[in-house]
């Protein structure tokens, strides 16, 4: 469309600046006498008017032709392929390889060991502590609280309101096509096979013996330490408190809405005043104060007692087992190649355009107006008390006790035996298979397009011989 647009504003300049006239009117003074030249004047003329002849001009029109050019497009073709690829077999193999094996041997062992046990008794204590007991007061304040105010107003604001156009275009739809292929794979289909082996097999046999072992006896020892104890101390503190003391002002300021209006609104101006004021803290004084504490500790000390310990006895045991195999196999299976074919198809889109239009907002205005509020409110003061509480104390009384253990030893030893393994050997073998491979190659073909272009056509125009015939066609004017 813009082509023929730029074609068609070539053209009309072309016949606005050098129009091709077929025919020279020529000069009617000039060359001939202007009694025959006002006699050639169609339907004659007056004194004072112009004489006209007709004649054919022939100028350029632009118009739209359909012409054909070949173009080369790129199409596809099927050819069939072979080549070689590699694969390995594996092929089993059984070898015998020797190794050494290490077992224990259990030797049981009796001894006899003295162990103490700890048994508790309580001892019952009491003591006295101090603590700080919560007191709570009411007091009363006056505090200032602003309530808003809320003010209606409003505002015209402009929005861009889309709306929906229908435009109808061009565009390419690639259809699917199906066509059915085979081709020819090898596959491994496993089968099991029974095989006899032979395996050892441990039992466990008892036997008593006997083990030494150390035991941490515990014994109690008295000692003396220092503790923190915290007091609490009532002291009077000052500390600065900061009040407002401000009011508020009227600015005018512009509306960010809209820059032309100005409005009032009320700001408030801060006045920060600073006050000593006395309060009562309970501050804990800490001291040091001896106490006597009981510890228990260990000792260590070597007894004797009898283990069971377990021997390992070997023994060869035949077994039946399955081996897995695979052989090979060729099949056969269909596959579906897809093809993409080009298909040109009218649509219509929608276009979502925007205008302008005005319209009227109503917002609301907060203002803060301030009020004298009294309040309540709950002041700690804390006091001293003391309190007494009861407590146990666990001592642990020591008992000596006899008993027998049974322990064993474990001996190792070392012994070899042979053992199959299975070894896998990969066998090389070489095999052929076709494919299809899609080759390119270029097609040439006629297709049709509209072009604008300047073509010769003859029109009709009236042309002035001279300027007029001022008393009739006796004379000429100049």
């Amino acid at each position: 469309m813009i082509r023929s647009m730029m074609c068609l504003l070539a053209a009309i300049a072309m016949m606005a600046a050098t129009p091709v006239i077929a025919g020279d009117c020529g000069n009617a003074c000039g060359g001939a006498a202007c009694g025959s030249a006002c006699g050639s004047c169609e339907g004659g003329c007056s004194a004072g008017e112009a004489c006209y002849r007709t004649a054919e001009c022939t100028v350029m029109v632009p118009q739209r032709v359909t012409e054909q050019r070949t173009v080369t497009r790129t199409a596809y073709r099927q050819e069939q392929r072979e080549r070689t690829y590699t694969v390995y077999k594996q092929v089993p193999r059984t070898e015998t390889k020797t190794r050494i094996v290490t077992y224990y041997d259990h030797e049981p062992r009796t001894r006899e060991e003295t162990y103490t046990t700890c048994k508790r008794v309580w001892d019952d204590r009491q003591r006295t502590y101090t603590v700080s007991v919560p007191a709570y007061e009411e007091r009363q304040g006056t505090r200032t609280v602003c309530r808003p105010v809320w003010e209606d107003r409003t505002q015209e604001y402009t929005v861009m309101v889309p709306y929906t156009e229908t435009r109808t275009g061009t565009r390419t739809v690639w259809d699917t096509v199906n066509e059915q292929r085979q081709r020819t794979y090898t596959v491994h289909v496993p089968y099991q096979e029974e095989r006899t082996g032979q395996r050892t097999v441990c039992k466990q046999v008892a036997e008593d013996v006997e083990q030494p072992y150390t035991v941490m006896v515990p014994y109690q020892e008295e000692r003396t330490a220092y503790r923190t104890v915290w007091d609490t101390v009532e002291e009077t503190c000052h500390r600065t408190v900061c009040r407002d003391n401000g009011h508020w002002v009227t600015q005018k300021i512009a509306d960010p809405c809209n820059p032309c209006c100005v409005r009032c609104c009320r700001k408030w101006c801060p006045e920060i005043v600073t006050e000593e004021v006395p309060y009562t803290v309970c501050k804990r004084v800490c001291r040091q104060e001896p106490y006597t504490y009981t510890v228990t500790l260990c000792k260590p000390e070597t007894r004797t007692r009898t283990v069971t310990c377990y021997k390992t006895v070997s023994e060869q045991v035949p077994y039946t087992y399955a081996v897995t195999l695979c052989r090979p196999e060729e099949r056969t299976c269909n596959y579906t190649v897809c093809k993409r074919v080009p298909r040109q198809v009218e649509c219509n889109y929608n276009v979502t355009l925007c205008k302008p239009e005005i319209r009227t907002r109503t917002f609301k205005v907060c203002k803060l107006v301030p009020e004298q509020q009294t309040y309540t409110y709950r002041v700690c003061v804390p006091r001293t008390e003391e309190r007494v509480c009861n407590y146990r104390v666990c001592k642990l009384v020591p008992e000596q006790h006899t008993r027998t253990v049974n322990y064993a030893v474990c001996v190792a030893k070392t012994r070899e035996e042979a053992y199959d393994v299975t070894v896998y050997d990969c066998v090389p073998e070489e095999r052929t298979q076709t494919y299809a491979v899609c080759v390119a190659y270029p097609v040439e073909e006629q297709v049709s397009y509209t072009t604008c272009k300047l073509l010769p056509q003859t029109v009709t125009r009236k042309i002035p011989i001279c300027g007029g015939c001022c008393g009739g066609c006796g004379s000429c004017c100049h």
